[in-house]
């Protein structure tokens, strides 16, 4: 039976970030083919973290990326290709504020096929509290922690000095709101402050 292309998945998930990974499906191609490689690109901002060849009584293992920006399929056998490859694809953190669609690819048998998610807007995050600034841009100094948002279950107490948020430098109360406006409501992120002029780092899942 001569070789068929893969078909590209005929739906196009939705994924917030953050939020659990959803489902792709590329249809069967039911066409027999010898042993090879498939390899999928994950599309950017994302990452695979499952493959399902749904191989039927014989090997065919999957290799993914530790950071999951790829994965390979491995089948040893001749074999028909009559389930769909399911792909489990998750947004990373680091996925733009603004969403907004972006593609992959799957090569089979020197084939390409693009297939494409749909990252969602995201809410701009907010510290929870307040803070004022320290005199000289030596950060934001904070006033008041909520006692029911995430900035208090991150360990921030009154006093504490921000200076950086995931590796960005906090020199006043404007840029460490800046700093969190820019990212996603609910990622977590390491804010680095001064504790009794002790530096320390955060675990932040950022307010909204």
């Amino acid at each position: 039976m001569a070789f068929q292309a893969p078909t590209p998945p005929s739906t196009i998930p939705d994924l917030d970030a953050p939020g659990s990974a959803k489902t792709v499906d590329f249809p069967p191609d039911q066409q027999q083919h010898h042993p090879g490689r498939v390899t999928i690109q994950a599309p950017q901002y994302t990452r695979i973290t499952q493959v399902d060849p749904r191989c039927r009584g014989h090997v065919c293992p999957v290799t993914i990326a530790a950071d999951g920006s790829s994965a390979t399929i491995d089948f040893q056998v001749r074999t028909h290709w009559i389930w769909p490859w399911t792909v489990h694809i998750a947004a990373n953190n680091d996925a733009p504020l603004a969403g907004g669609q972006f593609t992959g690819s799957l090569t089979f048998e020197g084939v390409t096929v693009d297939w494409t998610v749909n990252i969602t807007q995201g809410t701009p995050g907010a510290f929870g509290g307040y803070a004022n600034n320290v005199p000289g841009g030596g950060g934001a100094r904070v006033r008041f922690v909520d006692p029911d948002l995430h900035a208090a279950a991150a360990g921030f107490m009154v006093n504490d000095i921000i200076t950086s948020v995931d590796g960005q430098p906090v020199t006043s109360s404007a840029s460490l709101n800046a700093a969190l406006a820019s990212k996603r409501a609910g990622i977590t992120v390491p804010v680095g402050i001064t504790r009794n002029g002790t530096p320390m780092t955060l675990q932040y899942t950022i307010d909204q």
